[in-house]
């Protein structure tokens, strides 16, 4: 199940469903490892579900890793003969909802198991998985899920590929949506539109849209910065109104600073949505914190582990992907 020579597992709660542990790694990092076999009961499984949740609450404030045969998908796409939500589906991803655990990034094989039968009767599920804590994703986000081939096993075998953080390179221009909003930002755009550059319409187009994003990178790209700076200056107004002091305008300058923070808590919203592309009722309550942690999971599963080369083989290491991608464009 592990490598000794480069782990050590400690066990701290077993159970029929599943064992609980600690792990410390090589470079003296301690993660928390839960190895689960789900009873093929729906109402077995419940215990199971009863048990996460303990954990959940046990290793809050620590890196935590669930992987097993869980003997229930998540989603309709994951089995190959129907795409029925069932009501076992339902209790699974309650779990997963209620105590932030989420899918880690998949290689390999979708579908972990099949039933080994042929033709109509043949059916393939993927009801193994690896799902990761909040703190896992956030300490540990470099590390993804590798599902191998099956061999005689009716099962694909699981393992978690931990690699070392890749050094920062800068980040990619996105275009952040609420931008729009900002009363500069038509002004921007004209303004480098309408300026005059040589070449073909290809080519000035190129330059003009470059010219735009550095002029768009100087408004704000982080509004949770600016909400938090208006509502100390708020809290500040507030404690003049309380002690009793008084200059001019202190009223109406209390009500234009309460208008400015829901403005902007708005675009903070906004931000934090397009970031974690989670799609979110609209009459929702403001819940950043939830969209914070969801970046870090989206940006855990949005890397390339591995690339096939122009023979076949299949290249991991990070300066190889970047040559094999490079050939591919061209």
């Amino acid at each position: 199940m592990w490598d000794s020579s480069l782990l050590n597992f400690v066990p701290i709660y077993v159970n029929d469903q599943a064992i609980h542990g600690q792990v410390l790694l090589v470079n003296n990092m301690r993660i928390f490892v839960s190895f689960v076999y789900g009873m093929c009961d729906r109402n077995a499984r419940l215990t199971l579900w009863d048990d996460l949740i303990h954990c959940a609450d046990r290793f809050r404030n620590e890196p935590w890793v669930v992987l097993g045969d869980f003997n229930v998908t998540r989603h309709g796409g994951e089995h190959s003969a129907s795409r029925r939500v069932t009501k076992a589906m339902k209790d699974f991803n309650s779990v997963n909802t209620k105590y932030e655990l989420e899918d880690m990034r998949g290689v390999g094989f979708h579908f972990n198991w099949s039933n080994m039968r042929v033709g109509s009767e043949a059916v393939s599920k993927k009801i193994d998985r690896a799902l990761g804590n909040w703190w896992w994703f956030k300490t540990v986000g470099d590390s993804y899920a590798m599902y191998h081939t099956p061999g005689i096993s009716d099962h694909s075998p699981v393992s978690i590929q931990m690699r070392d953080r890749q050094p920062y390179r800068g980040r990619p221009f996105k275009f952040l949506n609420y931008w729009d909003e900002n009363d500069r930002f038509l002004s921007i755009v004209k303004q480098e539109w309408d300026k005059d550059y040589s070449g073909s319409p290809v080519v000035v187009i190129h330059k003009k849209l470059k010219c735009l994003k550095g002029q768009l990178r100087e408004l704000c790209t982080r509004p949770d910065s600016k909400v938090k700076e208006l509502r100390k200056i708020l809290h500040s107004v507030q404690n003049d109104l309380r002690c009793g002091v008084s200059y001019p305008n202190v009223v109406e300058k209390e009500r234009q600073l309460r208008k400015e923070i829901g403005q902007e808590a708005r675009m903070e919203e906004a931000f934090f949505k397009q970031k974690s592309r989670i799609q979110w009722l609209k009459e929702g309550d403001s819940n950043t914190a939830y969209f914070h942690r969801m970046v870090k999971v989206r940006q855990s599963k949005n890397h390339i582990v591995r690339i096939r080369d122009e023979t076949g083989n299949w290249v991991e290491r990070e300066d190889d992907i970047a040559q094999v991608a490079t050939l591919a464009r061209s």
